[in-house]
């Protein structure tokens, strides 16, 4: 792909989809390589609609797209029975009560969808489980909170995780979930609702969970017909 192997940004994108964000350096520790080549790599990616630049942010930072959720399951997996499916989704389910009870998570899950290959009648072999999941926060005091999480972000570094920048660290809350509810499984392809929910929303799908809190969406803002003043008679402007 582009001149790079295709098992080669396999390995990164995989690697990649476990972030929210991530910059250059991150690239660089996964390939080993230098960051002139990272930087072409990241072109590359940009190029293959794998990867879409974070917006708002001062310094430069990428996120994964669906397709590169596609990529990473569709390649890295063998196909699996539904019964294998029926037994992956459970266990995943069990990491959500797991994740919901447990005060060691930061986050709440309060939506899973399941859609994709999954969800189609008849088919027996599958190329895996596609499952989109929505988190938020279990403190709602946001200083408390952010202390809460750099706490856990030192517990990680002294275990020796290493963080790409700051987004990374404040995000940690959410990055540490979602490896959890994966489970390094390879027969889990896990989405972030809120990043893809225009994608998710547009295929057949099943809520397996939604919590009263996901259920309150914030309305949406309408534009107001703004009536002009006229402008005085003999008036220049």
């Amino acid at each position: 792909m582009y001149g790079y192997p295709l098992l080669y940004i396999r390995k990164l994108v995989r690697e990649l989809n476990n972030y929210l964000s991530w910059d250059l350096k991150t690239v660089q520790a996964v390939l080993s390589v230098g960051p002139t080549k990272a930087r072409k790599i990241v072109e590359a990616l940009g190029a293959a609609g794998l990867t879409k630049p974070c917006r708002g942010k001062h310094f430069k930072t990428w996120t994964t797209t669906q397709a590169a959720q596609t990529l990473a399951s569709a390649t890295a997996a063998k196909s699996i029975t539904r019964q294998t499916a029926e037994r992956v989704l459970a266990g995943f389910l069990a990491r959500v009560d797991r994740v919901n009870s447990d005060d060691r998570f930061l986050a709440k899950v309060t939506r899973v969808i399941v859609f994709g290959s999954y969800l189609r009648a008849g088919v027996d072999r599958l190329s895996d489980v596609d499952i989109a999941v929505e988190l938020a926060p279990k403190e709602r005091r946001r200083n408390d909170f952010r202390e809460l999480n750099y706490r856990r972000v030192a517990q990680a570094e002294s275990k020796g995780h290493r963080f790409s920048g700051i987004l990374d660290r404040e995000l940690w809350w959410r990055s540490e979930t979602f490896r959890f509810l994966k489970g390094r499984s390879r027969s889990i392809s896990l989405v972030d609702y809120k990043r893809e929910k225009e994608f998710v929303d547009k295929v057949p799908r099943r809520t397996l969970l939604c919590s009263a809190e996901a259920q309150r969406e914030p309305p949406k803002k309408l534009l107001k017909h703004v009536r002009l003043p006229r402008r005085p008679k003999g008036y220049p402007f």
